[in-house]
């Protein structure tokens, strides 16, 4: 017969210095300046279809 047991300090356990706050300043400025690089690109994911292509899947939709 086997024995197992699960050890109490879990190595797959996240450690507290793994975890870094974002409240200093050179944080927020890298978040800061990484959302302005992208605004642009997020922006262009932005979709306004037309009322033909949403009958369109409406009616694709009635039919499965």
């Amino acid at each position: 017969m086997t024995k197992t047991s699960t050890s109490k300090t879990n190595v797959n356990l996240p450690t507290q210095n793994m975890f870094q706050s974002t409240t200093d300043n050179e944080s927020e400025a890298e978040i800061d300046l990484f959302y302005d690089q992208i605004k642009s690109k997020l922006d262009g994911l932005i979709k306004n279809p037309s009322e033909e292509s949403i009958g369109r899947i409406l009616a694709y939709s009635k039919t499965k």
